[in-house]
This record gives C-alpha cells, structure tokens and sequence, in this order.
C-alpha cells in the first residue's frame, strides 16, 4: 500500500511538471513548424517519453538488463526541455528572444534567478523520472513474489482439505497390518525358540559336558540366551546338571 501511494504522488508531481515544460518546450518548438499546434503535439511526445523512457529503464535494469543507451536518451530529452524553459522563461521575463548580445546584456543576478527557476524543473523531472522506474521496478518485484506465493498456499489450502475419511482408513489397515506383521514374527520366534531349545536338549545328551558357550555356538545363540533356555528347562523338569554335566530327564 505505501509503494502504491509513493508511486502515486510521484506520478502526480512528475505530471504536474511536464505540464509546466510541455508548455515552454511546445512555445519554443512552435517557432519552428508551422501549423504551430504541430509543436506543442511534438512536445508532448517529448514530454510523454520522459515516463516512457523512466519506466523501461526500471524495466531493464529488473531484468539486469543494462539501461545505459535509454538513460541517455531521458537525459538528452530532459536537456532539450531545459533549453526550453530556459529560452522561454527568458523571452517571457525580458520580452526578448534568448540569443547571445541579450544574454550579455543580463544582469548575473538575475540571470542566476531567470537559470535556477526554469532550469531547475528540469532537473526535478529527471530525479521524479529516476524515482519512478525505481519505484515501478520494486512493485513489479513484490508482484512477482506474491504470484510465486499464491500457488504453494493453494496447494497448502487443498491438502489441508482432504477429507479425514480417507487417511483414517489408511491408518486402521497400516495398523491392522503392523498387527498381522507382529503376530507372524512373534510365531516365527515361538517355534524358532522351540527349536532351538529341542536342539539344546539333543546336543547336551550328546555332550553332557558341554559348556554354555559351546551350546550357544551350536544352536546359534549367545551364552545368555543360553542359560535362559537352560534354566527354563530345568523349572519345566526336562534338564538338570549333575557333577559329571547334563542329565536330561524326559
């Protein structure tokens, strides 16, 4: 909101001059053409060109574009229309076209004045042309970024609005397959441990003075796996050790 005000009255102050020099630049290109309303339209176009030509230039320099021929053509344009409010502020204060016998006949003072208030327009129209390409280039800037924006929430917005029916089928068949999933491994394990412990029993009646480790490295588990197995048989009455090693009971 604050570009759009700052781009605003910077329009409205650089039009508000180009009025100003649109009619000393027309008075002077006037004496030149005839019919003399051609002069004032050609000054016009002159006129237009410095927002023409301040817009392109911010245009370019966006696009990393250099601006340089266009920059000097807005400064040779601003020129041209300084000559004129010159040469016209000149011929309407002393009644006297603008030509070198009358310039000297100037008072310095005066002329200092007659310069700095029809000369400093000029100027002001540059740095309001400069402005606003400036200020246009930041808007087009901040545009884009929104448009860049606006999908990524749309899309936000219709992900968010996927119905919850749907994920919350998803997530009961997940859970009831994590289930499944749990139960088969904790089958798998039961009869693994089931084998496991009926290979220790048929290795010990073999080897009744295996050690631990050494029944462990048989049915491929650890020692302390080992002992948990041995010391469930023992409580189920199927193992004991005696003073010479294993004794299988059943």
């Amino acid at each position: 909101m604050k570009a759009k005000i700052q781009i605003g009255v910077t329009v409205l102050s650089l039009l508000a001059l180009l009025t100003y020099t649109l009619v000393h630049t027309g008075g002077l290109l006037a004496r030149y053409v005839h019919p003399a309303v051609i002069g004032y339209v050609a000054a016009f176009g002159i006129e237009a060109a410095v927002v023409s030509l301040s817009l392109r230039i911010g245009e370019l320099r966006r696009t990393k574009q250099s601006p340089g021929f266009f920059l000097f053509v807005l400064i040779a344009v601003v020129v041209v229309s300084a000559v004129a409010n010159i040469a016209e502020g000149f011929t309407a204060v002393q009644g006297a076209a603008l030509t070198l016998a009358t310039v000297r006949s100037l008072d310095p003072v005066q002329a200092f004045i007659g310069l700095s208030a029809t000369g400093l327009v000029s100027l002001i129209v540059l740095a309001l042309a400069e402005i606003l390409g400036t200020d246009v280039e930041t808007a087009v800037k901040q545009a884009d970024k929104e448009r860049k924006r606006q999908p990524i929430s749309k899309t936000t917005r219709t992900e968010t609005a996927v119905p919850t029916d749907g994920t919350d089928a998803d997530n009961a068949e997940e859970s009831h397959s994590i289930e499944r999933a749990r139960a088969a491994k904790a089958e798998k394990d039961a009869v693994s441990r089931s084998e496991a412990m009926q290979m220790l029993l048929t290795f010990v009646a073999e080897h009744p003075d295996a050690s631990l480790s050494r029944i462990g490295r048989h049915i491929d588990r650890s020692k302390t796996t080992v002992s948990n197995y041995v010391r469930e048989l023992e409580e189920a009455g199927q193992l004991r050790r005696n003073g010479e090693g294993w004794e299988l009971l059943s």
